[in-house]
Order: C-alpha cells, then structure tokens, then sequence
C-alpha cells in the first residue's frame, strides 16, 4: 500500500469517526430529554404494567399500558418541579431543563394526568381507583396525619417504601382486574415481585443523589448504612424474589429468572455513584428490556 492509499485511509477512518462520534452525541443528547422531561419514566410505567400483564398470563392491555404512562409522567413531573431547588447539586441538567418552563411543563402534566384518568375509567370503573394511588401516597406522603407525630416524609426508608407500594398497585392491580379466576398467591407473588423491584430501583437512585441528600439533611438508606451495607441489604431483597420460581413456569419463569439475574448485575454495577443517564437507562429501562427480550428471545408466544 502506498503512501497516497494510507492517506486515504486514514481520512476515511478520520470520518467514521467523526460520524459516529456525532451520532453517539445525538442519541445522548435524545436521551437525555427522555430522561429529565420524565418520558422516560413514563415509558418505564407503560412497560412495567406490559411486563405486569405478562407475569399474571394476561394478554397486555395496551390502553391501560399508556395509563399509566401518563400517570407516571404526570406525577415525576410534578414531582420534579416540586423538587426543583434540590436538584442544583443532585441535577443540575434537569434543573436547567425546567427553569424557565415551569407553566408549559405543569400544563403538561396536568393534561397527562387528566387523560390517564379518562383511559382507565373506560378499562373498568375500579381502574380509576387503582391507577389514583400514586397521586393519593402522595400526598399522604407530605402531610401530618396525626399532630406530634411526624410525617411519612420525615421517617427514613418511608419515600422507598411509599414509592415502591404506590407502582405496584397500580402496575400489578390493574392488570389483576382482567383475571377472570384470579389466583391469589400468584397476583400477592407478582405485587410483590415488583415492590421490591421497585424499592431496590429507588435506592440506588438515593446512592446517586447521597451527596445532596447528605448536604440537605436527608436521611436514606445510603446515608445511614452506607454503601457497602446498603449493597448487602439489596442483594439480600433481590434474593427474596427467587421464592417467586415456585409460582410461574415455562417462559414465563425464564423471563422472572432473568429479570432476577439483571437485578444481581445493576446492584453492583451502580453500587457506586455512576453517570445518570446510565442509571435511568439501566435500572427504569429494565423493563423496556425485558419487553424487548420478551418479544425477541422469547418470540412474544409466551401468551399464546
């Protein structure tokens, strides 16, 4: 090879580079408003309750799945305005997505919330009820129940354990609804599969946030037990979910066994404090995984 062919070469290469640098900066940068405009935990609603359907054998209602993709945008966005003076150390991204945008992004919510609310009653009645827990934990969440006691808010674990109740109603309930001979130990094996899911998801948002919570007085679980027993604690409650095999076969238990093993992986991956868009991609874009394991390795037969 010549001297002009390796120049050539090398330009070409240079090239490839450059463009797959900058599609790499693109998607990034997608992904990037997917998370702090709350899509993304939207999506992560609307697959949790696909994932939900699977587990119990129903075929997935795909009106109930966008339900609840919009109550769950609508209240982290709500949330995140909320919270928004926090976010300077924990976020500053989703800080500067929001400021300025307060009005357009409530009416956003507000809007999602409202239509959430028309989908579900016209699932079934009771669909209402279920799909409203978050917006009611809520603000059972923040308030003083009882003078001098102290709120929900300010007993540590309690935002996990509230958080964690709250979506596995709402993604595991609703689907219930359509079981014509419901099993019982398999629908309280599947609600509380996904709480724990759900809890060891937002403990490891608490690891990436310890520093800001440290600095405002917040007392999680990292905060107290620190990381190495935090990890201990969580790969101790993904464990537990191994009793549920017993309950499901075939496909179906492959697919749990999975989602399992990919819960081991992520704690210790993000037992530490990693970048946060890996974080929401990881842990809230396990269940767009595993729908998409769902339809490609599984053939999406399972239901069949």
């Amino acid at each position: 090879m010549n001297g002009c062919e390796l120049r050539d070469v090398d330009k070409y290469w240079t090239h490839f580079e450059l463009s797959t640098r900058c599609a790499f900066d693109f998607v990034k940068k997608i992904f990037a408003f997917l998370s702090v405009s709350s899509l993304f935990i939207g999506g992560t609603g609307f697959f949790k309750t696909y994932i939900g359907y699977v587990l119990l054998g129903i075929h997935p209602n795909i009106q109930v799945c966008f339900a609840v993709f919009l109550i769950s945008f609508s209240v982290y966005t709500l949330d995140k305005i909320a919270d928004l003076d926090k976010d300077v150390t924990n976020m500053p991204d989703r800080m500067r997505f929001l400021k300025g945008k307060k009005t357009l992004v409530m009416t956003c919510a507000v809007a999602a919330f409202l239509f959430s609310m028309a989908l579900a009653f016209l699932d079934k009645p009771l669909s209402l009820l279920i799909i409203l827990v978050p917006v009611g934990a809520n603000a059972i969440y923040g308030t003083r129940l009882i003078p001098g006691l102290p709120r929900l808010k300010d007993i540590p674990v309690m935002k996990n354990v509230v958080v964690a109740i709250s979506w596995a109603l709402v993604t595991i309930l609703i689907p219930a609804l359509h079981l014509s001979n419901p099993d019982s130990w398999l629908v309280f094996m599947v609600v509380y599969f996904m709480f724990i899911k759900t809890f060891i998801d937002t403990v490891l948002y608490d690891v990436r946030d310890v520093k800001g919570d440290r600095e405002n007085g917040v007392r999680t679980i990292p905060v107290l037990l620190g990381s190495e027993k935090t990890v201990i604690v969580l790969l101790a409650l993904n464990s537990s979910l191994l009793c549920g095999l017993i309950f499901v076969e075939g496909a179906i238990r492959l697919l749990l066994m999975a989602l399992i093993v990919y819960g081991y992986a992520y704690i210790l991956y993000f037992k530490e404090r990693r970048n946060p868009l890996a974080l929401d991609f990881c842990v809230e874009g396990e269940w767009m995984l595993a729908t998409a394991f769902l339809i490609t390795i599984l053939g999406g037969g399972m239901l069949a």
